[in-house]
């Protein structure tokens, strides 16, 4: 859906919804009639609702159970049939009501439910509605979640169900769980402060193995040897950047000899010295770039070997036709 398409049908959808913000109860039941005829089942189920919250009415009430019956929700529709015979007076309409309840109830999809393993004080709800663990459980068409939960387990499962009298199998794999973590204990309270011990004569300490200090067990320093690799890098790229630079003389020596003085021998000659020439600079140009960064890796090598511990640190060098960039970073 594009941007344009999205916006209008939004715009018809607020149209449509401020149409029926100001009908009365007659007006929403009319319209769930008439929806009801052509066949627009789910629609005229809206309005009938809509009707019921306008004006509760034990009629109107009974043409939404009809349409529940008809949009594959039967277990809804007979809870709605149940619930309005309680209060029907009308002996006949009461009886109506109770049989299609019972037909429905019979004619619904079924869940059955198969927990494993099925540990002790298990709750199971299905739509967030508890239902019992053991059993057939009535549906209405539709997709359904099956949660189960028991003290140190959790399981869950789908249920797609599309048609009345189905009778779908639904295995729920309780999964352990770990416990909650108990709250952290009050820290205690500080002891008091003790007079500092007298120092340890040469008697008293023989034969005692001297205390590590913080000094001690701090972890070792790879400095030196970063700083080794570094500097073999920057030689490297150093090295590196010669040879380039090499090149690069060649390249104008080369087109100098095709072209001296930029005077070709031929018209076939000047886009050979041209190509010549433009090699000669880019490999001038990355030697340089190169020569920077053997330079700034050199520098960092001996930094980190002459220098205190760095708990970390970063060399970052990128060389491009027309753009070179060296970067370092380092932190203590």
């Amino acid at each position: 859906m594009t941007k344009h398409t999205l916006i209008v049908a939004l715009a018809v959808f607020a149209r449509s919804t401020s149409a029926y913000a100001d009908e009365t109860a007659a007006e929403a039941i009319k319209r769930g009639a008439t929806a009801m005829k052509a066949g627009h089942i789910h629609e005229a189920c809206s309005a009938y609702e809509a009707a019921t919250k306008l004006e509760d009415k034990l009629e109107t009430r009974l043409s939404l159970a009809d349409c529940y019956a008809q949009d594959g929700k039967p277990v809804t529709a007979a809870k709605l049939y149940r619930a309005l015979s309680d209060s029907d007076s009308n002996a006949a309409r009461k009886k109506s009501s109770l049989a299609k309840a019972s037909k429905l109830e019979a004619n619904a999809p079924k869940l059955r439910l198969a927990i494993n393993p099925n540990p002790p004080g298990i709750v199971v709800k299905v739509d967030g509605a508890e239902v019992p663990a053991t059993g057939d459980i009535l549906v209405d068409q539709g997709p359904h979640e099956v949660i189960a939960t028991a003290p140190g387990y959790e399981g869950h499962a789908s249920a797609p169900v599309d048609r009345d009298r189905a009778i779908l199998d639904v295995i729920v794999r309780m999964q352990p769980v770990a416990a909650a973590e108990p709250a952290p204990a009050a820290a205690p309270e500080p002891a008091p402060a003790r007079a500092a011990a007298p120092a340890r004569t040469a008697s008293a300490g023989a034969g005692m193995a001297e205390m590590p200090t913080d000094r001690d067990t701090a972890p070792t320093s790879h400095r030196k040897r970063n700083g080794i690799i570094l500097a073999a890098g920057g030689g490297a790229v150093l090295a590196g950047a010669g040879v380039l630079l090499g090149l690069s003389a060649s390249k104008f020596n080369d087109e100098h000899d095709l072209c001296p003085n930029k005077v070709c021998r031929t018209a076939d000659d000047v886009p050979r010295a041209d190509k010549l020439a433009e090699d000669g600079r880019t490999l001038r140009n990355i030697s340089y770039g190169m020569g920077i960064g053997g330079v700034v890796l050199l520098g960092a090598g001996a930094y980190l070997i002459v220098t205190g511990h760095k708990h970390a640190s970063h060399v970052a060098l990128q060389l491009e036709p027309g753009y070179q960039g060296v970067g370092y970073t380092a932190s203590w």
